[in-house]
């Protein structure tokens, strides 16, 4: 075999097994969805650490020990009903802002987040609601620049837009749904450039998620 066939050989196997060896690390469409549900939802949905690379499993298994120590200072209801529902999502979703940084100050200003915010405890289908949380998350990232919250808010304003976008696809309101999937376009944009690998493969399978509803 000559000696530039031999090299031409030997580079194309090296690239074969440097494939082989992405494609093994490559975590499935499933486990990738699984882990944006536990981003932009609570770390307390499943998520198989086994399924990603080593640089986005440190990063996760950091985050995750961050939600599990975590322990909000908001004042428990006395009352049932309604007021205990809006008490528990309030504070699933500090727990799920203050374990995206290591930042010491991150519980408290996740607390204030949620105070300003007031989420929904439920959105019952239709557009208030992600709509809401989108546009509160994008003028939170204008109005404190820096924040410890500034890697991870594009990737939840993303998905509550695309959200916003399929309710109100099903409200039957077409322009409403192109204005919300203008705005998760420029969401994910800012999501994919994250300086977080955890965050930048969400942000990669949210805009999957997102142009098929938009070639749809």
């Amino acid at each position: 075999m000559g000696k530039s066939l031999l090299t031409v050989v030997m580079v194309a196997a090296g690239i074969s097994v440097l494939a082989a060896g992405v494609w093994a690390q490559s975590p499935s469409v499933a486990a990738r969805d699984a882990l944006v549900s536990m981003l932009v939802w609570g770390a307390d949905l499943p998520v198989d650490l086994k399924a990603f690379p080593p640089e986005v499993r440190a990063e996760l298994e950091k985050h995750l020990q961050r939600y599990r120590t975590f322990r909000s200072r908001r004042p428990k209801p006395t009352d049932p009903g309604a007021i205990q529902m809006v008490y528990t999502a309030e504070v699933r979703y500090e727990g799920k802002l203050a374990a995206v940084s290591s930042d010491p100050k991150a519980p408290a200003l996740a607390a204030e987040f949620v105070d300003n915010l007031r989420p929904c405890y439920e959105w019952e289908g239709y557009h208030e609601c992600p709509e809401l949380e989108a546009k509160f998350a994008a003028e939170y990232q204008q109005t404190h620049p820096g924040g410890p919250f500034g890697d991870y808010l594009p990737l939840l304003e993303a998905d509550r837009w695309l959200s916003a976008a399929n309710a109100y696809d099903y409200e039957k309101d077409p322009e409403g749904a192109a204005r919300c999937l203008r705005a998760f376009e420029r969401a994910i944009a800012i999501a994919r450039r994250s300086k977080s690998p955890l965050f930048r493969m969400a942000a990669e399978r949210l805009a999957e998620r997102g142009h098929a509803v938009a070639r749809d």
